[in-house]
C-alpha cells in the first residue's frame, strides 16, 4: 500500500501528543464533516393535473436535489397518462370507452390502486365521494362553455351512469369491467393527493429525506427541514401548524367555481344532487397521507356536518374549518 506524504502528515497529526494541535486537526475535520452534510433548500415546478406541483427539497447539493426531483416529476407525468379524464389517450379514458361492452379489460397497477382506493372511499363517505362522477363533470363542463345551467333531465341521464355498483373487478387478471354504457371515470378527488405519494416515495428512494410537495390545495411533507426541527410550517386558514410526514388537502370554492346567470357553483359536484354548492365554504384534511387526505376532504366538504365528524373520528383525522 502507498501512502501519500499528505496522509502520512495527517496520521502524525493524529497521533501526536500536541493536544492542541491534535484538537485544532479535530475541530477542522468536524467543520468539514459538517459542512459535507449540510442540507440546502432548493425548489422546482413542473405543470400537470390542471395545476402547477410544486417540490421542496432539502439536499447536500443542487444535483442531488436536480435529479430526485427530476425522477419525481417523470412519475407525475406517468400517472398523469394513467388518470387524466382530458387526455383521449390516457389508459382511463380508454378503459371507459369500453362500458357498457360487457368486457373485462386488463388494467395498469396504477389504475388498478387508485380504482380499489377509491372504491373504499365510495364505500366509506356513503357516496359522497364517487370516483363515477365523471357524467356530471363532462355535463357542466359543457354548460360552462355554453354558459348555461344544465335541465333537470340532463342531470338525471347523468346521474344514472354514475355509481360503484357499476364498476366490477376481476382479481385474478387485474382486470376491470364498466357495466353500463356511458360510465366515466373522474379521479380529481384523489389523483392529485395519490400522485404526491408517489412522488414523495421517488424523492426518499433517491436520497431526499426531507421534502414537500403542493398542488393544488393539496400539501404532502417528509420530515422537518433542518431549518426547522418542529416541522413543515404550513397555514391554514391564516393559522400556522407545524407538521411533518403527512398530508393536508382543502376542498373548497375560494378560487375553483362555475359562474352561471350571475350564480356561482361550486366546482366540486354532489353525486347525489348533480350539482355543486352555491353556498361557499371550505374544510381542510390533516391525514397520515395525500391520498388519504385528499379524498377526505372531498367527501366532507359535501357531507352533512354531523355526519362528516364521525367519519374523520373513525378514519383519525384531523378537519379544520
Amino acid at each position: 500500500m502507498v501512502v501519500s506524504s499528505q496522509t502520512t502528515e495527517i496520521m502524525k497529526i493524529f497521533f501526536s501528543r500536541n493536544t492542541a494541535k491534535r484538537n485544532s486537526f479535530l475541530g477542522l475535520f468536524l467543520f468539514l464533516s459538517l459542512q459535507l452534510s449540510a442540507q440546502n433548500r432548493f425548489e422546482f415546478s413542473h405543470p400537470q393535473m390542471g395545476t402547477m406541483f410544486r417540490v421542496v427539497v432539502y439536499a447536500s447539493d443542487s444535483i442531488s436535489a436536480k435529479n430526485a426531483t427530476k425522477k419525481a416529476f417523470a412519475r407525475l407525468d406517468e400517472l398523469n397518462m394513467t388518470l387524466s379524464d382530458y387526455r383521449e389517450d390516457s389508459e382511463v379514458n380508454t378503459l371507459c370507452r369500453t362500458a357498457g361492452s360487457g368486457q373485462y379489460i386488463k388494467i395498469s397497477t396504477d389504475l388498478w390502486n387508485m380504482l380499489q382506493e377509491s372504491v373504499k372511499a365510495a364505500k366509506l363517505s356513503n357516496g359522497n365521494f364517487d370516483v363515477t362522477i365523471g357524467p356530471l363533470t363532462q355535463l357542466w363542463r359543457r354548460m360552462k362553455r355554453q354558459k348555461q345551467l344544465p335541465t333537470h333531465t340532463q342531470i338525471s341521464e347523468a346521474k344514472a351512469k354514475i355509481g360503484i355498483e357499476k364498476i366490477r373487478f376481476d382479481r385474478a387478471n387485474q382486470s376491470v369491467m364498466l357495466e353500463t354504457k356511458g360510465v366515466r371515470l373522474d379521479f380529481g378527488g384523489i389523483g392529485k393527493g395519490f400522485a404526491e405519494d408517489e412522488m414523495m416515495k421517488i424523492l426518499k428512494q433517491n436520497g431526499i429525506k426531507s421534502a414537500l410537495i403542493e398542488a393544488g390545495g393539496n400539501i404532502i411533507v417528509s420530515n422537518a427541514p433542518t431549518d426547522s426541527p418542529k416541522g413543515w410550517e404550513i397555514f391554514i386558514n391564516k393559522e400556522s401548524y407545524f407538521l411533518k410526514n403527512c398530508g393536508i388537502s382543502t376542498s373548497g370554492d375560494a378560487y375553483q367555481f362555475v359562474e352561471i346567470d350571475g350564480k356561482k357553483y361550486a366546482h366540486i359536484l354532489d353525486p347525489k344532487t348533480g350539482i355543486g354548492f352555491t353556498e361557499p365554504h371550505q374544510i381542510s384534511i390533516i391525514a397520515n397521507d395525500g391520498t388519504k387526505s385528499d379524498w377526505i376532504s372531498t367527501a366532507l366538504y359535501l357531507m352533512p356536518k354531523e355526519e362528516g365528524k364521525k367519519l374523520a373520528k373513525k378514519l383519525k383525522v384531523k378537519v379544520i374549518n
